[in-house]
């Protein structure tokens, strides 16, 4: 990818979440979890610890990381969406923070500089994750954790290129939801040991989902077709339900949290 392309896809992240900034922080689906519960129970914290968030959005990763750590950088590509995320976490009393505008490829942080590094559900937005990985595991110390949560996409192209087709007409500053196979490959290549790999899925309202996008009118209903005109096995898989009034009501995909060590 091109310099010059990757550059306009990051603007399009900064345009949507400078957009959507508020959404975030006051989504339901973003602020608990099982998924972040478990990144807590797995993160081996320690309060004398130095943590980073990259693209930390509406800060609920933070939030929840931050009782466990002596200090936690904040950092998001977006302006708009950092400075929203540390109103809401100077809310919530969290005075062990501070907040970095960073882009994810390119972190403005020294070598080794943290003992724990977390990502959850942002990297389908990274024009280069590989590059992003790459950069977690420089500014870790030996034997510090990177801990990672993001949609992944099946194995299965076809099912792929359905789950990528509709983030994408959703909100076109996704980049892509990458494999398992593919995120394996990520942290191999960033000298990045998994030790922990756990699949759940995450079930998505279909209207609160395209309003949290800020999706039009046109563009949700264009979208709900699109999904309710996949193939049967397409929508077995997702899980697709529908009203009584046959609109779409739920669908369901697939998220992975890693946790990776340095060597």
């Amino acid at each position: 990818m091109s310099d010059a392309t990757s550059e306009n896809k990051k603007a399009h992240v900064q345009d949507y979440f400078s957009r959507t900034a508020q959404s975030y922080v006051a989504s339901v689906s973003h602020s608990s979890g099982q998924d972040l519960q478990r990144l807590i129970e797995i993160g081996e914290w320690d309060t004398q610890q130095v943590a980073l968030d990259i693209a930390t959005g509406g800060g609920h990763t933070a939030l929840a990381v931050a009782p466990y750590v002596g200090h936690i950088t904040v950092s998001d590509l977006t302006p708009t969406m950092l400075e929203a995320a540390r109103a809401f976490l100077e809310r919530k009393d969290v005075t062990n923070a501070d907040f970095q505008v960073a882009d994810a490829e390119a972190l403005p942080f020294a070598d080794v500089s943290f003992d724990r590094a977390t990502c959850r559900i942002a990297p389908h937005h990274f024009p280069d994750v590989g590059r992003a990985v790459r950069e977690v595991a420089r500014v870790l110390k030996p034997g510090g954790l990177f801990l990672l949560i993001d949609s992944v996409a099946p194995a299965d192209p076809k099912l792929d290129t359905f789950d990528n087709t509709v983030e994408k007409r959703r909100d076109p500053s996704h980049g892509r939801s990458h494999t398992l196979a593919e995120w394996r490959g990520f942290f191999a290549e960033a000298g990045l040991d998994i030790e922990q790999e756990e699949m759940f899925r995450r079930t998505h309202d279909y209207d609160n989902w395209t309003t949290i996008a800020q999706l039009s009118a046109s563009g949700k209903t264009e979208l709900e077709q699109f999904i309710l005109g996949s193939e049967p096995y397409i929508q077995r898989y997702f899980a697709v339900t529908t009203r009584e009034d046959g609109h779409l009501d739920h669908f369901s995909i697939d998220f992975v949290l890693l946790k990776g060590r340095k060597k």
